[in-house]
């Protein structure tokens, strides 16, 4: 239990608190002055209570330590050279009290921002896996098919999705449909190959093996090389939600009336940069959330590997 509190992270936390002791030139050298640091304590304390529980488990404390040391330091740097010493443009580098207090005047716009993308992004993911998965499967099982499409595929999955996405939103006739779209392809023609692939690559002996109890195709494609390939699948999904989080942020940038990229587009219209970087942190705290359900799901549901 000593180690557990006694430890580096745990004196940056201290010297956070610390720095509220001394003056403030920012609140001082800034027309608006200071917001209040319950939020940011707040935000203190829940990263605390993580981190003491986490500690608890041997295979990841030193790992744990080691994030939260460097995001403890992080913030007390912060802290100290812009809301203490102010030795920054305080228009370009707000004080961290004042972008955690956006999380309490702005909820609602960006709880509702986070929906408008959740939509968006489930939508759009599901629909891409699904059929690609599908597709590639068949694709996979017939050697003819691969050889014709497989060279295309790779050639189209090349194009980064920010390319084109400002034509797609351009041409769509609504900016949710064009979203849509460009999440679909952004994370359809990657998956696509790998489904391709993990069907080529799938063990003879068990292909055998189904054909010898006189399975049929379709039971052998979705009943056994779907199922086969799943572990595969799973552990792509974070790369998937990075590149369809990154897409769908970009679209909402340049078109949407609400979402998260949007919350960031408009700040910055207005120079508010304060606002701004809140949307920043909170798009990666979001897909911070999204890989820890991804991990849970896994564990959950994937008994096997290989």
């Amino acid at each position: 239990m000593k180690e557990r509190i006694i430890n580096i992270p745990n004196v940056l936390f201290v010297l956070i608190f610390a720095c509220f002791l001394f003056p403030s030139r920012y609140a001082v050298q800034m027309r608006l002055g200071l917001s209040s640091p319950l939020v940011f304590i707040i935000v203190l304390f829940v990263i605390e209570i993580i981190f003491i529980v986490q500690t608890g488990n041997p295979g990841k404390k030193q790992a744990v330590k080691d994030i939260v040391g460097f995001i403890y330091l992080f913030l007390f740097v912060w802290e100290l050279v812009v809301s203490r010493l102010n030795l920054f443009p305080y228009v370009f580098v707000p004080a961290p009290e004042n972008v955690f207090n956006v999380f309490a005047e702005d909820y609602r716009t960006i709880i509702l921002g986070f929906f408008s993308s959740m939509y968006l992004l489930v939508v759009g993911m599901t629909t891409a896996m699904f059929s690609a998965v599908i597709l590639g499967t068949l694709v996979g099982w017939n050697k003819r098919l691969t050889n014709a499409i497989y060279p295309v595929a790779k050639a189209i999955s090349t194009v980064p999705p920010l390319i084109y996405t400002p034509y797609v939103v351009l041409i769509m006739p609504t900016f949710r449909t064009a979203s849509l779209f460009v999440i679909f392809l952004s994370i359809f023609w990657g998956t696509f190959m790998g489904a391709i692939n993990n069907t080529a690559f799938v063990e003879v002996k068990i292909i055998n093996s189904a054909r010898a109890l006189n399975l049929s195709t379709p039971v052998i494609l979705f009943k056994i090389i779907i199922p086969f390939n799943l572990p595969r699948i799973i552990n792509g999904l974070p790369i998937h939600l990075a590149t369809a989080l990154m897409t769908l942020t970009a679209a909402e940038m340049l078109g949407a009336d609400a979402g998260m990229g949007y919350y960031v587009r408009v700040s910055l219209s207005f120079a508010n940069y304060t606002k701004a970087i809140a949307g920043i942190f909170f798009i990666a705290l979001v897909v911070t959330g999204l890989n820890a359900i991804v991990d849970v799901i896994r564990h959950k549901l994937i008994k096997w590997s290989y």
